[in-house]
């Protein structure tokens, strides 16, 4: 039995050097094919979801790294990683951003600074997708042209916890952090922590003197 587990474990580790392998490959192409403006030294397991419209644009800044699909995020909720840009929207990722099972729905702007780390099933929204006019909504077919759209901007240094909505128009202030799970709809400044649906203020993000803990 324990010779058959040592056997088990070596052939996880071989998978996920595959894997990893893969990974870039395909994410490469697909990167090229939908017209991504990216660096070759990011980091991928599992392969992410693309959809950019010809008159939309993403970028991705240096050393981005991702995880996308049930094998390679298994902290529950696990999905692929959607990236998606309509026509005339703008998806910027800085530098040294890491990510894990995130769907990012861009109509209009969303800029992710340097340094950003967003958890788990978080999903991002510049838009409200459908109008919020019931004469609009129920149409057959449904009228798009009310629909609101407002950027949305993560500054540098932020952490956005697991399970967390951003919606529309909201600023993440630098450093800042949104706790597990919260739904955001308001701006939250610099340095501060928020939690809840809707998210609150809990506290400012103390930096630490990791030295004297």
């Amino acid at each position: 039995m324990y010779l058959i587990r040592k056997l088990y474990r070596l052939l996880r580790v071989i998978y996920y050097k595959m894997a990893y392998v893969y990974s870039w490959v395909i994410s490469c192409l697909k990167f090229y094919l939908n017209g991504v403006k990216f660096h070759y030294d990011f980091t991928g397991f599992g392969i992410p979801i693309l959809d950019i419209n010809m008159n939309g644009t993403f970028s991705i800044g240096k050393k981005f790294r991702f995880n996308s699909g049930k094998y390679h995020a298994m902290g529950g909720r696990q999905q692929q990683c959607y990236f998606v840009v309509a026509k005339g929207g703008e998806l910027i990722i800085g530098d040294n951003v890491g990510v894990t099972s995130v769907a990012l729905i861009c109509h209009n702007k969303i800029s992710i600074g340097n340094n950003v780390k967003i958890g788990i099933n978080t999903v991002i929204y510049d838009t409200d997708f459908h109008s919020l006019d019931a004469r609009m909504r129920n149409s057959d077919p449904e009228r798009l042209d009310g629909v609101k759209t407002k950027p949305v901007i993560v500054h540098d240094g932020a952490f956005i916890g697991g399970h967390s909505t951003i919606l529309k128009g909201v600023t993440i202030g630098k450093n800042s952090v949104v706790a597990a799970g919260s739904v955001v709809f308001q701006d939250i400044p610099d340095e501060q922590v928020w939690a809840g649906n809707p998210a609150r203020y809990m506290r400012d993000n103390y930096v630490y003197d990791y030295e004297k803990v």
